[in-house]
């Protein structure tokens, strides 16, 4: 059976192998769904009095990666979920209980005050974002994310972190993507890391290129001092939220209308400092090709 993923699955759901890149011990905290998964990946194969050897020549795999799982020294991957619901006829069960794991196991990660912006992005038509210390989530490259977040709390789960927030780029390609107006200040550009400046550059260029992606640089010399990032958030059928970027993990969602109409007004001074769309670009390159 093959266990490819569909490439419409989003990329923090996406396994490529049978065994979850964004675990390597065991699992001493497992969701409830991955407790319900293996519950019923044991009752099946029992039940049909099959060895974990047998099951595992039937699925393509090792019988020591079906051991893995049932002892949770390894979660359940998207590839085994899929193989077990055609094997069992399960009509997408095992898959649905491997997507609430996933979810669940993302929302132990997640700062409490962050969850809200990051539900709150799926349901949006514009985002805008003034960011004056870093590369806001969704523009961040892969290699820039990893580097941000080692610096985290969780240094042993890094790769689950990385994860996570490469996968909330996904609203970004959907057919009706969203509204994104960035505010970027020169010297976030500027300090990057030699490595990352290239593949960061590329990035951001490569995004302003989308018609629905305006993003312009303040530059260095702009009379402008507000020190903290904060995004506006808004909805088809709802008043728009903010949330304001806080030290240590402490951010904030606002959802009064004052408040965030006084962001508003704030980004739409800091956009009258910023460069066009067409000089920023001009910039990022200059900065990327070391001119």
């Amino acid at each position: 059976m093959s266990t490819r993923p569909s490439e419409a699955t989003p990329p923090n759901l996406r396994a490529d192998t049978r065994e979850h890149p964004m675990a390597s011990s065991r699992d001493t905290n497992p969701s409830a769904f991955q407790e319900a998964f293996v519950n019923e990946l044991r009752a099946r194969r029992q039940a049909d009095g099959i060895s974990r050897n047998k099951l595992a020549a039937k699925l393509g795999c090792t019988p020591q990666w079906i051991a893995k799982v049932e002892t949770f020294e390894k979660p359940p991957s998207e590839g085994l979920a899929q193989d077990l619901d055609t094997y069992y006829q399960m009509g997408g069960t095992f898959h649905r209980m491997w997507e609430k794991h996933v979810e669940a196991r993302m929302n132990g990660l997640i700062p409490t005050g962050f969850r809200p912006l990051i539900e709150a992005e799926k349901e949006t038509d514009r985002v805008s974002i003034f960011e004056p210390l870093l590369i806001p989530g969704l523009f961040q490259t892969e290699d820039y994310a990893r580097l941000v977040l080692s610096a985290s709390r969780r240094p042993d789960k890094l790769e689950e972190l990385v994860s996570i927030r490469v996968g909330r780029q996904v609203i970004l390609d959907k057919a009706d993507p969203p509204w994104i107006f960035l505010l970027l200040r020169e010297s976030v550009i500027r300090d990057l890391q030699p490595e990352l400046l290239h593949g960061q550059c590329e990035r951001l260029l490569d995004l302003a290129g989308r018609h629905t992606i305006a993003v312009q640089i303040i530059p260095v010399r702009a009379r402008l001092f507000h020190p903290t990032g904060f995004q506006i958030l808004g909805f088809p059928q709802a008043g728009s939220i903010a949330y304001m970027e806080g030290t240590g993990e402490h951010g904030q969602t606002l959802t009064n209308p004052e408040a965030v109409r006084k962001l508003v007004v704030l980004f739409d001074l800091a956009r009258s400092e910023a460069l066009s769309a067409e000089d920023s670009m001009a910039l990022i390159r200059a900065h990327m090709e070391g001119t």
